[in-house]
């Protein structure tokens, strides 16, 4: 794994999977990823109105991308989300759990009136470090 996790418990905010600061590894290849949204290859959103399934899919997608770099979601350090409804956390934080388990990574979380397509519930964007190679 690219990064490593550190809380303190002197600043409020820390509850499980959250992490306030992330540590990568030096000379590691910075990777900045654009907004993923729930969109399947074909251009179709999946999950309308299920923001667990849409979350899945931005996740996958995410991996789908970072993959084409040599990384996977481990080698994720930051993610910005972008959400419909914050009331809708306790969906979106089952699928990070499964994806990220015990240490997330650093993480800002926004609700927002809508995204480009009304039907998107969730967006995030991502920044990434992997190992150097030539393919980068």
């Amino acid at each position: 794994m690219a990064r490593k996790a550190i809380n303190t418990y002197h600043v409020p905010g820390v509850h499980s999977g959250f992490t306030q600061l992330i540590v990568g590894n030096p000379g590691h290849t910075p990777l900045f990823v654009s907004g993923i949204t729930a969109r399947k290859a074909d251009g179709t959103i999946v999950g309308l109105d299920d923001y667990r399934a849409q979350t899945r899919q931005v996740c996958d997608n995410l991996q789908e991308v970072l993959g084409a770099a040599g990384a996977t979601l481990d080698n994720v350090m930051q993610i910005r989300t972008y959400v419909r409804d914050l009331n809708e956390w306790e969906a979106i934080e089952s699928v990070w759990s499964d994806v990220w388990g015990d240490a997330w990574p650093a993480s800002t979380i926004v609700e927002i009136n809508r995204l480009f397509d009304e039907r998107q519930l969730i967006e995030m964007d991502a920044v990434a470090l992997v190992a150097p190679s030539d393919d980068v």
